[in-house]
């Protein structure tokens, strides 16, 4: 059963992550055509307004929540950034020994999703023991 926190969070998000997809890849296109290094500048950051919007519809829900559906959402928050931290520090622990070479740009751009997805799976974990 759907909470209204969740029904507000799915109502907030999802035009935010819409809005995102169109930004990228308008932004990357655009990116192609534009030598002005502030105009590029721009153009790289436009995405983060929507997900500034996203950001926010996750803090709205976290406070709509019930006190344990909190704890829920912190203990996934906070695992899931463990992991990515350990797991972030273990890759470049191996790059500093040559033993993986890491394009610093693209372990940049995928730390965000990445956490997004161990926050999931935290969450899911951490449910289990409360229900």
């Amino acid at each position: 059963m759907r909470t209204a926190a969740s029904r507000h969070l799915t109502r907030e998000f999802l035009p935010a992550m819409g809005a995102y997809a169109v930004v990228l890849v308008a932004a990357t296109f655009a990116l192609r055509h534009i030598d002005t290094p502030v105009l590029r500048a721009v153009l790289a950051l436009l995405p983060l307004l929507p997900i500034g919007f996203a950001a926010r519809a996750m803090l709205r829900y976290v406070r709509r929540c019930d006190e344990l559906q909190r704890r829920i959402e912190l203990e996934g928050m906070g695992l899931g950034a463990l992991l990515l931290c350990l797991g972030t520090f273990a890759l470049g622990l191996l790059a500093r020994a040559d033993v993986l070479a890491v394009d610093g740009t693209v372990v940049l751009v995928w730390i965000m999703p990445l956490y997004l997805l161990l926050y999931g799976v935290c969450k899911s974990v951490a449910a289990r023991r409360y229900r």
